[in-house]
């Protein structure tokens, strides 16, 4: 953490010397205090259109949330002091390159969180379970599908298990009927 400060800080005395150089030491300071004025005016402006065209239906949520975020990120970069947090501020605030970074967010975002969910259901004890419920299909040339294959359900057998739940003769109730023919008396 403190090599990346070190580098940040590096860049930005970099950057302010390179540019007093050029129209010196006293508009350079202006310059940067005109850029974090003009990065957060133009924040808060993109912020605002942001929010009014999510309000008239005119963009979803995800690109609500995603512009937000982008938008945020790039106002900070733009307020503080320096020439390239401000430069790379101003970029993230514009809508072209904004739309270029959502987009790559999301797709990483999406990477992300689908290795996450195979990663957590590879760690779960559900991974090891393997559930079958059988098969309607007869092993070839066998008189008794149960003895070679035990997960084989008999459609008849399924059939007759079904017409011995619909009429119970200890009560005397009848079979069920599925037609409108059993229903008059």
């Amino acid at each position: 953490m403190r090599l990346l400060f070190f580098a940040y800080f590096l860049v930005e005395v970099l950057a302010f010397l390179g540019v007093a150089k050029l129209i010196g030491i006293g508009w350079a300071f202006v310059a940067v205090f005109a850029l974090m004025v003009l990065g957060g005016i133009a924040a808060n402006v993109a912020l605002r259109n942001s929010l009014r065209k999510a309000a008239e239906g005119r963009s979803s949520l995800g690109t609500l949330a995603g512009d937000s975020a982008i938008l945020v990120t790039g106002w900070v970069l733009t307020i503080i002091p320096g020439f390239a947090s401000s430069l790379i501020g101003l970029l993230m605030v514009f809508g072209p390159t904004r739309a270029i970074l959502r987009r790559g967010l999301t797709a990483r975002a999406r990477r992300a969180v689908e290795d996450f969910g195979v990663r957590a259901y590879s760690a779960s004890p559900m991974s090891q379970f393997h559930t079958t419920y059988g098969t309607f299909t007869r092993p070839a040339g066998s008189t008794s599908p149960q003895a070679e294959n035990p997960s084989y359900i008999d459609a008849d057998e399924l059939e007759k298990l079904f017409r011995m739940d619909s009429a119970d003769p200890k009560r005397g109730d009848r079979p069920r009927s599925d037609g409108p023919e059993d229903t008059a008396q």
